[in-house]
């Protein structure tokens, strides 16, 4: 049953749409589109500064509203700019870290913005548990949003509102043009402002440094043979979502920054739930011929782990693991002594969950969700597992699996992550 739980009040309306995403090649691509255009509505939604009410996210756009007195002209213009930095902002850092090639993700550069604003009066709704905005306004506002204007990225304001030139020079080094137009709600008068040079004023971002100086000693190396090809391991391994899946010990992977994978991503292994679980940093990934190498860092505890991912065949990838922290042969010591047998244990158990899951996704005829695509930039020969000192006595391990052997997993409860934070405690 449809309520009016409200009279209707004087409202700011104001809307930004996001633009640009096309025809995609497969599902993949809009399933990474969509993450993409989620991280940009909450970058819009966590930069209102009006105290604007959200009514509702409608696929590429937010519809915000704030009732009482409509804001000064500048006001609505810091608003703007402020949305429209910050969501190009995440755009070019997310053209610097990308690393999927898929449709979606290479053409992210190409995503636009536009507002528009207006002032009139809304009523809400009361439909079933949902409150809804209603009211000729609502519906000027998203008419509006097909138009005549001919920039690419602009602010279009009803003459419900004020404008004001000087503070559009200041804010977008642009002025306001005056429209009519005609909708079947009636003739409308707008003014539109070019927001392009806000975008070519902004300064290009620092490239990132996710690596840790000196951790080049190599003090345990796992390797193992997953029966699936390099893309699908590569895609599961890569998915920082769904590592406690198939890493013995891991309760848990939160923290992410990021749905699709990219330079920087972060997670968190949670194992204990509470401050001491390790957090981690992914970067470095790369594609060179037949082999794919990426690095998780602890930042905190000074570890790196290399992951190498090598295609045998087909449907044979050789997955190798190599850890690494600062040279201390007290350290090296202690852990050769205390860890490093539990470790390779854990790991090669994690080994046997990957492989058994890669074999399931096979006999499915599925694949896993994250599907990212990489691009090769260099011969298979010209690559290099890390720059290690000497390993003084590293550990190796290789093994190939079958499913058959997954019915062993789970007998050993420490973490099967090389770098589990059982080093935060204990290799300070």
């Amino acid at each position: 049953m449809t309520q009016l739980i409200q009279s209707p009040k004087p409202t700011f309306l104001f809307i930004p749409d996001i633009s640009g995403f096309t025809t995609f090649v497969n599902s993949t691509e809009i399933s990474h589109s969509q993450h993409i255009i989620a991280e940009l509505l909450e970058i819009l939604i966590d930069k209102n500064i009006l105290g604007l009410e959200v009514s509702e996210v409608e696929g590429d756009a937010v519809l915000f509203y704030r009732e009482g007195d409509a804001p000064s002209s500048a006001e609505m213009l810091q608003q703007v700019k402020d949305m429209y930095t910050a969501f190009h902002l995440h755009l070019k850092k997310y053209e610097n870290r990308r690393i999927c090639q898929c449709g979606a993700c290479s053409t992210t550069n190409n995503l636009t913005l536009k507002f528009v604003a207006h002032f009139g009066e809304t009523a809400k709704n009361q439909i079933k548990a949902f409150t809804k905005l209603f009211g000729k306004d609502v519906i000027v506002a998203h008419r509006l949003l097909k138009n005549d204007v001919a920039k690419q990225e602009y602010l279009l304001v009803t003459d419900a509102l004020e404008v004001d030139q000087q503070t559009a020079e200041e804010v977008a080094d642009a002025s306001f043009d005056m429209a009519e137009a005609a909708y079947d709600f009636g003739p409308i008068r707008y003014a539109s402002l070019d927001l392009q040079n806000i975008r070519h004023a902004m300064p290009e971002p620092v490239p990132d440094d996710f690596g840790l100086p000196g951790v080049t000693t190599r003090v345990m190396t796992s390797e193992a043979i997953i029966n699936a090809p390099l893309a699908m391991v590569f895609d599961v391994v890569s998915d920082l979502s769904f590592r406690h899946h198939w890493q013995e010990g891991l309760s848990g992977s939160d923290d992410l920054n990021h749905a699709v994978a990219q330079q920087g991503s972060t997670h968190r292994c949670v194992i204990k739930g509470d401050a001491t679980d390790p957090f981690f940093v992914s970067h470095g990934f790369e594609k060179k011929g037949d082999t794919i190498t990426f690095s998780d860092t602890n930042h905190k505890d000074g570890i790196g782990n290399v992951f190498s991912l090598q295609q045998l065949d087909e449907n044979k990838t050789r997955i190798r693991s190599d850890l690494f922290f600062k040279r201390n042969p007290v350290k090296q010591l202690f852990f050769n002594l205390v860890y490093k047998k539990r470790l390779l244990a854990g790991s090669d158990l994690s080994w046997k969950n990957l492989d058994a899951y890669c074999g399931e996704l096979l006999a499915a005829g599925e694949e896993h969700s994250s599907r990212i695509i990489l691009k090769s930039s260099a011969p298979a020969d010209e690559v290099v597992f890390g720059k290690p000192a000497p390993d003084s006595g590293a550990a190796s391990r290789s093994h190939s699996y079958t499913r058959a052997d997954l019915e062993n997993k789970r007998q050993h409860s420490f973490c099967g992550c090389p770098v589990g934070s059982v080093f935060g405690k204990t290799l300070q």
